[in-house]
């Protein structure tokens, strides 16, 4: 469980993170961090996982408040398993002994140290590099490599920057169909510029614009984004205009349908409540073909929140 209320982190005058509020727990399945560069994704992730501390707000893992208390943040790091973006690793070190190491640096019981090596180590198809310095590992490998290290000590919290970032497209199917299973009982956050992925593997998505929260939505809701398509015989002329004049209607785009008496009607609607734009129609008694959300891809919602 992730519990941020009121996150604000400053370098200077300068606000990387300005009032952030967010609860993630099991229950809302992958979250996807999503933001453009400089937007305040990284330090957020870094605020969470105790490399950075925050310029004010309240923040809670696994239940454990992230206060002054030095047991609270060693126990809170128990918790989670990070993975950067540049992952980290010692150069010089084998494999299997950079797991084994990192295994001992968790604290994980002397028992399962073997059997969740022996897990990972196969799960993310590592047998053929065991013996391979860290160094000379192709860029795939290296992420493989990390991410194995990542999840070691079995976290309740997984928090991944980029995860699939050099693998080749038959292991980023693997590696997603991984991180699916590990969001069934874990709290996971996945950050990455591939909106696609997005798409594939996230329930729910947090955006971030210029250190604000700009969208916090289920993928789906998000998608649908408030947009009504209506298709309404175009022998009314004012349909436009009455459309304009519904209240929860902000906008409205007409379009022509080629060789068809119909016209089609974008509108954008002020809250996600259709059911009173459908009444208005009703009453209005027009002759309506389609009544249906717009279906977006997250690209066109990604860039319609943080373009400016």
């Amino acid at each position: 469980m992730i519990n941020v209320k009121d996150l604000t982190v400053k370098y200077g005058e300068f606000c990387a993170v300005d009032n952030v509020s967010f609860y993630i727990d099991p229950s809302s399945g992958i979250t996807g961090l999503l933001g453009p560069n400089g937007a305040g994704k990284t330090t957020t992730m870094r605020v969470l996982t105790g490399y950075l501390s925050p310029t004010n707000g309240y923040i809670e893992i696994g239940g454990i408040p992230f206060d002054e208390n030095p047991r609270n943040h060693i126990e809170i790091k128990k918790r989670i398993g990070y993975l950067p973006e540049s992952n980290p690793l010692y150069p010089e070190m084998l494999v299997i002994e950079y797991l084994e190491f990192m295994a001992y640096a968790k604290q994980l019981e002397q028992n399962r140290i073997k059997e969740r090596m022996d897990f990972l180590i196969e799960t993310l198809e590592l047998q053929s590099h065991l013996y391979t310095p860290l160094s000379l590992l192709s860029k795939g490998f290296r992420q493989r490599a990390a991410l194995a290290a990542t999840l070691i000590h079995d976290p309740e919290i997984i928090i991944l920057d980029e995860p699939t970032t050099g693998l080749d497209p038959n292991q980023i199917i693997s590696i997603r169909n991984f991180i699916k299973g590990l969001s069934k009982e874990k709290t996971l956050i996945l950050s990455t510029h591939i909106l696609k992925e997005v798409e594939d593997v996230c329930d729910r998505v947090i955006i971030i614009n210029k250190g604000k929260i700009v969208a916090d939505r289920k993928v789906e809701e998000l998608q649908r984004s408030n947009f009504i398509v209506i298709v309404a015989k175009s022998h009314r002329e004012n349909i436009l205009e009455e459309l304009k004049k519904v209240p929860i209607v902000k906008n409205v785009q007409e379009e022509n349908i080629l060789q068809s008496e119909f016209k089609r009607y974008i509108c954008e609607l002020r809250e996600d409540k259709p059911e009173h734009l459908f009444n208005e129609i009703k009453r209005l008694d027009w002759e309506v073909r389609e009544f249906s959300p717009l279906e977006r891809s997250l690209e066109e919602v990604f860039r319609e929140l943080t373009i400016n």
